[in-house]
């Protein structure tokens, strides 16, 4: 799936110079801007503004800045209890998404880069794994695999196979199973 460029697109335009960084204050309006243009709904930039706004310990958002120093990309981490079949937390794990990606810079590297960020930033603070709802043409080429293979149930049994995918990380232990709590604000995806 990757090419010479590694997980970035093979074929295509050249790959967009950013920096990639921790949202700031004031970086709020451009997040939003990325998630209303990147999806045909309201509902992810709301779920980002709601996650900003509980700021639960350990959520994280990643932007991607061009050379002009306007956010092109974004990505939000939100930390999940996985409890097992007696409601018992058993661990937690990062969720990751929304993602998006400004239209006009699509398929030129700022998605991949942002997933390669948040990973990085996952394993260097020992979180055990990732999980998304996503495209599985896309994210097994970072590493993801089935969520359920890993003995991670989604928040929702309706939840399709192959759309619920997890990257397991270097802290993770086998005794990390069981269903995948998302924070509230993810209700109107669900």
């Amino acid at each position: 799936m990757s090419g010479p460029r590694g997980v970035f697109a093979s074929e295509g335009p050249e790959p967009l110079p950013i920096t990639i960084r921790l949202e700031t204050p004031g970086d709020e309006p451009g997040v939003r801007r990325v998630h209303v243009a990147a999806f045909p709904g309201p509902e992810e930039a709301a779920i980002v503004d709601a996650i900003r706004q509980l700021a639960p310990a350990g959520w994280q958002s990643i932007v991607a800045v061009d050379r002009m120093g306007d956010i092109v990309g974004h990505v939000l981490l939100s930390p999940c209890p996985v409890e097992d079949g007696h409601g018992e937390r058993v661990g937690e794990v990062l969720a990751l998404g929304p993602i998006g990606v400004l239209p006009a810079v699509q398929f030129r590297g700022v998605g991949s880069a942002l997933v390669t960020s948040a990973l990085s930033l996952a394993i260097a603070r020992g979180v055990p794994a990732i999980v998304l709802l996503g495209q599985p043409a896309y994210y097994p080429r970072f590493g993801f695999i089935s969520a359920r293979s890993c003995g991670l149930q989604p928040p929702a049994d309706a939840w399709p196979d192959a759309a619920w995918m997890a990257r397991l990380l270097p802290a993770r232990r086998d005794e990390l199973r069981g269903r995948v709590r998302y924070p509230e604000a993810f209700e109107p995806l669900a």
